[in-house]
């Protein structure tokens, strides 16, 4: 059992209620879809009120389930953590979680790479002691206390992603982690409607310094905009730095080149030379994980073991995964990044669609808006028809309201058919997809291009 009863109680000052025997629960979930069994379920009201789905969870193997309130619907019988306020005692679990461990943590933020990044230093630090980081991107008010609530008490590190939508909202997530040390990728044209310019956005990603430990050390990209907002809120804050990304920073890459499907990187790094390779054409991963190598070092743990073991690290589905498709009549490749989009993903992805070593017959960007862009919204789609990256791809098609500002500015050598949604996308797929195709799909998630990739997907059938 992760959690007794008695520690719930105190982590959150709530109250058990019916028949819960003699254990606690193995773990904590906010999705009643995917409770495993002997979890808690903790009936979060968000876009639906988790207290509607009690009964499911349970069904499913749910131990229990934490409440403000206790729905007409629910036996006397069922095991409840009954709370003043489940938001609240959520972000308990987490802060006592992250206090009765030992484990060292890098909490992660930035506009772009923070999840690819979280899964690097898992695949690295799991070499070399238990570790634990979330499943899945779980880095707002909800995701970070709940990494911190199921992090293993015997856990020898961990690494916890902090994003934002809105100014004031990375301090209190930092504070909660108490980091060893904290990552910052990069910084991006992201969520400007509630942020009026890229320095905003440094500003509140540097926020997350003031979650560190006394003895904690900040890993900051020096070739990022915003790296010098991101160094003064460091140093005002009293804690110690290292840098990526540079040419006078503590890792240099020397050389990164593109090999048969994989990144080859030689980089220095305290007066020593280090090689390593990636499984990714991306050049963007290359850089991060010079600032993972950063990590592990102010980690204590082994650097050299670290480069080796980066090889084992992929990039997961929908951030830039590469693979081939089969089709009736041959194949394709497939990029897969619709988890997010950003101009600045936007532009690592156009870029690795360009690369030389993945080798077809055309280059195909299918483009889905980019959102939360606040008033540069339009201008911001129009630009990207003026990038560099656009001189090797043969064609691209849009999809949405936004992308079709995109579709207007593209020359006709380059400019594909526009779609109002992605049904009818996918419905035209065999008439703009050909045997042979180097295919991207790129937009933000709420788009939906998760489905159109499945669709790719079931064509070789």
């Amino acid at each position: 059992m992760l959690w007794s009863q008695t520690d719930l109680v105190e982590a959150t000052a709530g109250d058990l209620l019916g028949e819960w025997g003699n254990d606690g629960v193995a773990g904590v979930s906010i999705d009643s879809r995917s409770i495993k069994t002997d979890e808690l379920f903790v009936a979060i009201k968000a876009a639906r009120d988790g207290h509607s789905f009690i009964n499911d969870a349970i069904n499913l193997g749910a131990k229990a389930a934490m409440v403000d309130h206790i729905p007409s619907s629910i036996s006397s019988s069922t095991p409840l953590l009954l709370v003043p306020c489940v938001q609240e005692a959520l972000e308990g679990l987490g802060k006592y979680g992250r206090n009765r461990s030992q484990a060292k943590l890098v909490a992660i933020t930035g506009s772009v790479g923070k999840t690819s990044s979280k899964n690097m230093l898992k695949t690295i630090l799991e070499c070399q002691g238990k570790t634990y980081a979330a499943p899945a991107s779980f880095n707002n008010h909800l995701g970070v206390p709940l990494t911190l609530a199921n992090l293993p008490i015997d856990a020898t590190y961990a690494v916890v992603e902090i994003g934002m939508n809105k100014p004031g909202e990375i301090e209190p997530l930092a504070k909660m982690t108490s980091a060893d040390v904290v990552f910052v990728t990069a910084i991006g044209k992201a969520h400007l409607e509630a942020f009026e310019d890229i320095k905003g956005i440094a500003h509140e990603k540097a926020q997350i310094v003031k979650g560190l430990k006394s003895d904690g050390v900040a890993v900051l990209n020096a070739g990022t905009p915003g790296y010098e907002i991101l160094k003064k809120q460091t140093v005002k804050n009293g804690k110690q730095f290292v840098s990526f990304g540079g040419l006078s920073s503590d890792i240099k890459a020397k050389k990164i080149q593109n090999s048969n499907g994989r990144i080859e990187v030689r980089c220095e790094f305290k007066d020593r030379k280090l090689e390593f390779s990636l499984n990714s054409l991306g050049s963007h991963f290359a850089d991060n994980s010079l600032g993972v190598l950063l990590c592990v070092d102010r980690l204590g743990g082994d650097i050299d073991k670290a480069t080796h073991d980066l090889e084992k690290w992929k990039p997961s589905n929908g951030r830039g995964s590469l693979e081939q498709v089969a089709l009736p009549s041959g194949y394709i490749f497939l990029i897969d990044d619709a988890f997010n989009a950003n101009p600045s993903s936007m532009k690592a992805a156009l870029k690795l669609l360009t690369q030389k070593s993945i080798v077809g017959n055309r280059r195909v960007a299918l483009l889905g808006d980019m959102l939360e862009l606040g008033m540069k919204e339009v201008l911001l789609h129009e630009e990207i028809s003026f990038w560099p990256e656009l001189a090797n791809i043969d064609i691209i098609h849009t999809l949405g309201p936004l992308m079709h500002h995109l579709h207007s500015k593209l020359p006709l050598d380059k400019k594909g058919c526009h779609y109002r949604n992605k049904n009818e996308l996918i419905s035209d797929l065999e008439n703009i997809i050909r045997n042979g195709d180097i295919v991207l799909v790129k937009s933000s998630k709420s788009v939906g291009l998760s489905s159109l990739i499945d669709a790719i997907r079931s064509m070789k059938r």
